[in-house]
């Protein structure tokens, strides 16, 4: 399992990271002469990438992904207050400059998506392209902020004290999360990708971790801002968006003020809408989503790589999605006795 450390102005950190490559898995390092796909993953979901990184369609690039601070496996210094998409966007320049990666193609969803705007607009010539998956790269609804605090809420009532816990609430806020990412749909990949980053949460934000979880959600959500035209003019890279019309959360007029804003700025950008997609697009709709991601990237990019023709490459998740329930591959629905407990976002 590869980790890499690095220092910023915000702390120390040990991140956690995988490079899969045409010819393997979990490589450990790049292939230099095909183009770089880096990808920011969305809030306390790390995996969610699985069905991108076990593409062969996608795996003739370099496909590379980090767990930011206060998720997944990356370990580190506590998050200062203050926090945010500035401080975010320097560690993952630390991350990129000590992984030596050459400009890439950012691949971001949801939570990732603001970070890879600041770092396109404060160092465009490391961005080769951007492709954002359900962006929140505007000011937060104030709709979607009640749901957020409502999971909150439910979440840190679950630890009264250092040595109690109740476990119920823990679930109630983490499946009302999940629910708000997959329209209240959960299948079994739904519920695997849950019941890995629900463990993961409870090692990040559990009663001594309170302090990080308050920081990298609300505070994080909340104050974040969108981007003035200025800033957005600074972009020197092709953009795509993908929205899914079934995200419960942010309406598509969300996506098009977005798009509007990055066309007026004088970027070249595009809108992909997935009819029937919930927030999750890349998850539930894979088959619509990578074919435009592959084209996409080969469109910026002069490099032409090889198709794949390892047949046994796999994502390097499969394992731990199957330990933790995912059925061959499979997605169909499934219930669950957590499904009591629904956000109240908006409809889109």
């Amino acid at each position: 399992m590869p980790f890499i450390h690095v220092k910023t102005s915000s702390g120390n950190i040990k991140f956690h990271y995988i490079i899969s490559t045409p010819d393997s898995d979990v490589a450990d390092k790049i292939d230099p002469d095909i183009p770089v796909l880096l990808f920011f993953h969305s809030l306390a979901f790390p995996h969610v990438f699985h069905s991108q990184f076990g593409d062969p369609l996608l795996r003739k690039f370099n496909l590379v992904v980090f767990d930011m601070r206060s998720h997944g496996e990356t370990e580190g210094d506590d998050l200062p207050d203050g926090y945010g998409v500035e401080e975010a966007a320097e560690d993952a320049l630390a991350f990129m400059d000590a992984l030596r990666l050459p400009p890439c193609h950012f691949v971001a969803m949801d939570y990732g998506s603001p970070v890879a705007l600041q770092i396109a607009i404060s160092y465009p010539d490391r961005v080769l392209s951007l492709f954002f998956i359900s962006q929140t790269c505007l000011e937060e609804p104030p709709e979607v902020r009640e749901g957020h605090q409502q999971v909150y809420d439910c979440w840190i009532a679950a630890f009264p004290g250092p040595d109690k816990f109740d476990n119920e609430r823990m679930m109630e806020g983490g499946y009302g999360f999940a629910q708000f990412m997959f329209s209240n749909n959960m299948t079994k990949m739904a519920d695997a990708l849950f019941k890995i980053s629900f463990e993961l949460s409870q090692k990040h934000w559990g009663y001594q971790g309170l302090k990080n979880y308050r920081i990298a959600t609300l505070d994080f959500l909340y104050n974040r801002k969108s981007q003035p035209r200025s800033a957005l003019s600074r972009i020197r890279c092709p953009v795509k968006l993908v929205y899914g019309t079934d995200d419960v959360a942010y309406p598509q007029e969300y996506n098009e003020k977005f798009f509007r804003e990055l066309e007026d700025a004088g970027v070249d950008v595009s809108l992909l809408v997935v009819p029937g997609a919930p927030h999750f697009v890349s998850v539930a709709h894979a088959n619509q989503v990578d074919p435009v991601l592959h084209d996409f990237v080969m469109q910026n990019d002069p490099r032409k790589p090889r198709p794949v023709s390892n047949s046994g490459l796999k994502s390097p998740w499969e394992g731990t999605l199957l330990s933790a329930g995912l059925d061959d591959g499979t997605d169909s629905s499934v219930d669950s006795d957590d499904d009591d407990f629904v956000v109240s976002y908006p409809s889109s």
